[in-house]
């Protein structure tokens, strides 16, 4: 098992994107998970340059999939409005191109969009899933190298995927070898009945996650077991990223917090990658 420990630079809001750089190096991550808000805005030259500064890649790249704003802000791979669709469609594909760009594994991305918890687990919503997927292995396919992963989400946040077996389901129905899945244990702690057995349960198909403990802050602040978790992660030999995502208490939109400030970032940051370094070492 070989895991890339990385952090997903949305969680600190609107500084400076070096300073996630800065920090990530500090406190020896290996890589930097990406979000991109607009792929036709992000400076390249900028983001390459933090890379070859600061010796860290990019793993994965995170959509900002705003699920609950209006139809011309809103990202939804399952609206039934085909537009909608349509702009979600761009936007991830551009997202998938920025990646292959800057070297990165895969996209990762909520389908229904967070704070979506009107679309729900029915047979009209997975179909729209399963079409907008098949789409998007085939533009990876045509892009180069990168995947995409998509991410179950707890029920106060979403009404359409929350458990990794759905997401098994979804892979399943879409058949595409670009097409994989992620866990968040955050969103585990309320979903799932047990985060080993879910990590098991996905086995090959499992190429990321995000971590943050079962309050949302750093690893060790809250109940999760960590120990389960690696001991299953080491069963199914992961070997893809795990990207940190410690947040403030947040409401169901949890972008919100990107507007506030964050003075524990560097505490944060530091006790996950100590902490999840001291698990793997000890499992």
């Amino acid at each position: 098992m070989k895991i890339v420990y990385a952090i997903s630079n949305w969680i600190y809001g609107t500084e400076p994107l070096e300073k996630a750089f800065q920090r990530l190096q500090k406190y020896q991550y290996d890589a930097i998970e990406l979000m991109v808000e607009d792929p036709e805005t992000l400076d390249l030259d900028a983001v390459k340059s933090y890379m070859d500064t600061y010796n860290m890649p990019v793993s994965s790249i995170c959509t900002k999939m705003t699920g609950a704003a209006d139809a011309a802000h809103k990202k939804n791979l399952i609206d039934e409005d085909s537009e909608v669709r349509k702009n979600t469609l761009a936007y991830i594909k551009g997202c998938m191109t920025i990646g292959e760009q800057l070297g990165a594994k895969l996209v990762l991305s909520v389908p229904s969009g967070v704070a979506n918890v009107t679309d729900g687990w029915n047979e009209e919503t997975q179909a729209r899933c399963v079409e907008s997927l098949l789409d998007l292995g085939d533009y990876a396919n045509e892009t180069g190298n990168i995947m995409f992963a998509i991410e179950p989400i707890n029920r106060y946040e979403n009404s359409f995927l929350q458990r990794g077996e759905q997401a098994l389901q979804l892979l399943e129905k879409t058949n595409h070898p670009k097409i994989k899945m992620m866990l968040d244990f955050f969103h585990c702690n309320i979903e799932e009945n047990n985060n080993g057995d879910a990590i098991r349960a996905a086995g090959k198909n499992l190429v990321h996650c995000h971590v943050a403990d079962s309050n949302r802050k750093s690893t060790g602040r809250g109940m999760t077991d960590w120990f389960g978790i690696m001991r299953a992660l080491k069963d199914i030999d992961f070997n893809g990223s795990m990207a940190c995502e410690p947040l403030p208490p947040t409401a169901a939109d949890v972008y919100a917090s990107q507007s506030s400030d964050r003075p524990e970032a560097d505490q944060y940051a530091e006790e996950c990658i100590k902490y999840l370094r001291l698990i793997q070492s000890l499992i």
